[in-house]
């Protein structure tokens, strides 16, 4: 990290510093460790020999950041990372590029799930999930050359968006610990048991909460089973 003097120029004062740090995703930093992306093939150097100018760990901070803010993309990353704030407490030692970020994100695409893997199992190893577990399903944007996505419609927010649906178990402060894509919005009950048994094998809670749309006999039959606790509203 830069410790130059000019390395805060565009923050309005160091208690600003101070307090993002303290309610964005620094405190997040301190509890996982990245240093692990520099053992994938796809972040090292060339064969010529040539180094990273940003170092992985530190871009995938930067991302982390960036998707906090529901900033998605490789123009609307880069703008979000020129700020000297964001830049300066993700690590980085200067703003990086479009073609810096674009690469990134392009390499990074090859090794996502086993990332995600693997920092599931840090927060895990190092007690940051808790004894509730809460399945829901979500929709995520895409933009609209991606062909792999479609249109539909959230029923919850009444209205329509081009992008994919989610289905996702989190815990404690909306730590995600399993998570399967999917092309709409609501997902089907073999995909909510895909996702429940991935969440049960990175650790057992005690309670595991969905909606009505999960009051099936096989989401709550599993989980008793594991001696896991399931909540759902009476799906009449």
């Amino acid at each position: 990290m830069s410790t130059s003097s000019n390395a805060l120029q565009d923050v309005a004062s160091v208690d600003d510093f101070l307090n993002a740090a303290a309610t964005e995703t620094l405190p997040l930093f301190e509890h996982l460790e990245f240093e692990f992306l520099l053992e994938y093939d796809v972040f090292a150097p060339s064969k010529r020999g040539r180094t990273r100018v940003h170092s992985p760990p530190d871009l995938f901070r930067g991302f982390l950041h960036c998707y906090y803010e529901d900033v998605y993309g490789t123009r609307p990353g880069t703008r979000e990372l020129q700020n000297g704030l964001v830049w300066y407490y993700c690590g980085l030692d200067k703003p990086p590029s479009r073609d810096t970020v674009d690469r990134f994100l392009t390499d990074l695409e090859h090794v996502v799930d086993d990332v995600f893997d693997r920092l599931v199992k840090q927060a895990a190893a190092r007690g940051l999930l808790d004894s509730t577990y809460s399945i829901d399903s979500t929709h995520v944007e895409a933009i609209q050359y991606n062909d792999a996505a479609s249109w539909n419609y959230d029923p919850t927010a009444e209205e329509y968006y081009y992008g994919f649906g989610c289905t996702i178990v989190s815990t404690g402060a909306k730590i995600p610990i399993a998570v399967e894509f999917t092309q709409t919005k609501q997902a089907d009950q073999e995909t909510a048991m895909r996702v429940t048994r991935d969440a049960l094998a990175v650790a057992k809670p005690i309670w595991m909460l969905g909606d009505s749309a999960y009051d099936t006999l096989d989401w709550h039959d599993h989980q008793l089973a594991a001696r896991v606790v399931p909540v759902a509203p009476d799906n009449a």
